[in-house]
């Protein structure tokens, strides 16, 4: 007579799994919606930036974390039909990291981050297609993973290059020739600078709402000039004593 289930399947172990699934949903949603709302906290010039940047730049690794320790039970957005997903959360964190990094950092040149973060969407584009068939099949899903993978390198990168940066800051001069605020759904504050240090002719920079409300065309600003962390150099804008 046949035993009612195999041995490898046994009806403690459905529910089990079915437990596990609906945790697993239970945990995804509110790493969404924690995700949605540190980025939408960011979008106010008052957040304060190094411990959200900290923590939105952990979701990702957390979600990776999870996926791999659980790889029944999670996914990061790649396929359809098992697993809850984490995808959505990585995409907002990895979007509002470099959304983030391009308003509030000042690079002399964004040409070294820009090649870093291309070139890990490409190792990331190679990679998944050789090993995720589901993406192979559907190219939009792996160029979007891509993009987003991208993101999250470029504002990584560029927010750890400034916060680990512990070079002595080269003190320069110049001069305000107007200001705008920039054209975003993020607080960004410009002023245009003339030529100076690294610059041969005018150009715009990032400052705090603060500042730019104090300073007027013709004020002249003190500029600290530092090497980077990883060698990409950068500056920050205050009012000179």
């Amino acid at each position: 007579m046949n035993a009612p289930y195999p041995s490898n399947h046994r009806p403690g172990d459905e529910h089990s799994r079915e437990r596990g699934s609906v945790q697993a949903q239970r945990l995804a949603l509110g790493f969404t919606v924690a995700a949605i709302g540190l980025a939408a906290w960011s979008l106010f010039p008052s957040f304060p930036a190094g411990q959200l940047i900290a923590v939105v730049t952990i979701i990702p690794l957390l979600a990776l974390v999870l996926t791999l320790r659980f790889p029944d039970r999670f996914r990061i957005g790649l396929g359809s039909g098992y697993g809850a997903n984490l995808g959505t959360g990585c995409i907002v964190a990895a979007g509002t990291l470099a959304a983030r990094t391009l308003s509030d950092l000042n690079l002399v040149s964004w040409l070294p981050l820009t090649a870093f973060a291309i070139a890990v969407a490409l190792v990331f584009l190679i990679v998944a297609a050789r090993f995720e068939t589901q993406l192979r099949r559907r190219g939009w899903r792996l160029l979007v993973a891509a993009l987003f993978v991208g993101a999250y390198a470029f504002g990584t990168l560029g927010q750890f290059n400034a916060a680990l940066d512990r070079s002595a800051p080269a003190l320069l001069r110049s001069r305000v020739l107007g200001k705008h605020v920039g054209h975003s759904r993020l607080a960004t504050y410009r002023v245009t600078l003339e030529a100076w240090g690294p610059f041969a002719t005018a150009t715009d920079a990032h400052v705090a709402q603060a500042l730019y409300e104090r300073l007027q065309p013709g004020d002249t600003v003190c500029l600290r000039l530092r090497d980077g962390a990883f060698r990409m150099a950068w500056f920050s804008v205050a009012a000179c004593r």
